[in-house]
């Protein structure tokens, strides 16, 4: 068979029709095009909202930043309770007792407790307010206590977040660090206001005796720190199943 250029069989050929499709007939089946890429959706514009709308969401935005929360208030009336209890005991019950020789400081590991237990927020502000409360009931110079209440507290915090964590060999480090810290003032303000006594008998008479006492009985604020907070560091889930 010749190969006509007009041959009807030649595919590609003048009159050449595809088997199966008439002439003059768009293609079938599946067919490819090219596509070009999608144009982006422009967002539409949001409603205007009504100026009553805008004023209840300004007035809502400042209720909930002014607004008070309730597990703060009740760590800050239970942190009060805790401070009369503890400066009225060590002023009243502990004075008389004398143990070792010296009145305990309680209001200081309480204050490292407060600290572990709720961070450097609550321990500096619990810090400030125990020295002038032992201040205000006779305790010493107002002028040292707050310089080693306050940085112990925030101290204290600072540490248990970025470094160590809430074990009870921490907690006892900070206590007898703090517990050293505050017979170091006791020996200061003792040789600067007794007279006619030497260093010796201040380490020995004053601040020995005094650190002693602070750190046996510092275990009752701790112990009352950690029971009365533990509810407040329960999930939603652990306190609605009673866990």
């Amino acid at each position: 068979m010749t190969n006509m250029p007009n041959d009807p069989g030649r595919r590609g050929g003048r009159g050449y029709v595809r088997a199966g499709r008439p002439a003059g007939h768009p293609p079938s089946g599946r067919v490819r095009y090219r596509q070009s890429a999608p144009r982006p959706v422009m967002p539409e514009p949001e409603a205007p909202l009504k100026f009553r709308e805008k004023l209840t969401n300004r007035f809502n935005t400042w209720r909930l930043s002014f607004s008070v929360n309730g597990e703060d208030v009740a760590k800050a009336a239970i942190f009060a309770f805790f401070i009369i209890f503890l400066s009225v005991t060590q002023t009243t019950l502990l004075a008389r007792l004398r143990p070792f020789g010296a009145t305990p400081d309680l209001l200081l590991p309480f204050v490292v407790a407060v600290g572990v237990s709720e961070r450097e927020k609550w321990g500096g502000v619990i810090g400030l307010i125990s020295a002038f409360v032992i201040d205000a009931l006779g305790g010493v110079t107002v002028t040292l206590l707050p310089l080693l209440y306050v940085p112990v507290g925030i101290a204290c915090g600072l540490l248990t977040t970025h470094r160590f964590r809430d074990s009870f060999s921490v907690i006892a480090v900070y206590t007898l660090v703090t517990s050293v810290l505050r017979s170091v003032l006791s020996v200061i303000i003792g040789f600067n206001t007794i007279y006619s006594i030497t260093l010796r008998q201040t380490v020995l008479h004053i601040a020995l005796p005094e650190l002693l006492a602070n750190i046996i009985f510092a275990v009752i604020p701790h112990l009352l720190v950690r029971l009365t907070m533990r509810p407040f560091h329960k999930t939603r889930a652990e306190r609605t199943s009673g866990v």
